[in-house]
């Protein structure tokens, strides 16, 4: 029986992986698929089958991090004007969330968590409780929290549905909603909201590590993200928008 050759293994495992990739398959399913071929690949270099193949070139495949969805400033402003052109009901409750989302970058769960206690009118900021009971302070335009006070202190919490806190799947059913109505033209998560704050801010030079904590990370290699983010967005809008397009 002839062994194979490391050299070929590794670029067959490589073209694998790249078409894995093209399918657009999350990124948790090529994980598991990895993981299962490195087994079985273990067990055929057990059994001398196959030659020596270095494992820890293909780790990092392992933990690839998928690299979020986001919306350029321009396109942000006009989904919510097409978000108040909808006519689901609560509407304006629900924009007011994810307005509260972009302008901040807060988690959906931290945005609704929100109490009234939790904002300070003095220096226009809002105290937010993260992930692992972390807090943090981030500063909101004036003009916002005053939209807010328009709502009415019902309970403690600031965005409440018959004196009930909502939820986040509310707030995303709203937006599947538009999406189903034509009201938008892509289908969103809150998610999207907080991943275009982060690139709307490293577009406009802001400092990564302000980012971070702004974002409620714990690790800077999670903010750098969106790096990769902003980057892909400024070559689409120079693919899009660039004055000699089509013209040469």
């Amino acid at each position: 029986m002839r062994i194979l050759k490391s050299s070929d293994l590794n670029a067959k495992i490589k073209s694998y992986i790249t078409n894995l990739r093209k399918k657009n398959l999350k990124i948790s399913s090529i994980n598991r698929k990895i993981s299962t071929l490195k087994n079985f690949l273990k067990f055929l270099q057990t059994e001398k089958i196959i030659g020596k193949i270095d494992f820890q070139e293909f780790e990092s495949l392992s933990n690839l991090k998928k690299i979020p969805k986001a919306i350029s400033k321009l396109q942000m402003e006009q989904i919510f004007m097409n978000l108040y052109n909808s006519k689901q009901t609560n509407k304006e409750l629900y924009i007011l969330v994810l307005k509260l989302i972009y302008l901040s970058g807060l988690r959906i769960s931290e945005a609704l968590n929100l109490k009234w206690s939790d904002i300070n009118h003095q220096d226009n900021s809002i105290y937010v409780y993260g992930k692992g009971s972390k807090e943090r302070k981030v500063y909101i335009i004036k003009d916002f929290l005053d939209l807010l006070k328009n709502l009415g202190k019902k309970n403690q919490f600031v965005f409440t549905l018959n004196n009930k806190k909502i939820s986040a799947r509310s707030v995303n059913k709203f937006l599947e909603n538009c999406y189903n109505d034509s009201i938008i033209k892509d289908k969103l998560s809150s998610h999207v909201f907080r991943h275009s704050f982060a690139t709307t801010m490293l577009e406009n030079n802001a400092d990564i590590r302000h980012i971070q904590k702004l974002l409620g990370h714990s690790s800077i290699s999670t903010t750098e993200i969106y790096t990769k983010v902003a980057k892909s967005m400024k070559k689409r809008v120079l693919d899009s928008y660039h004055p000699l397009k089509n013209k040469l």
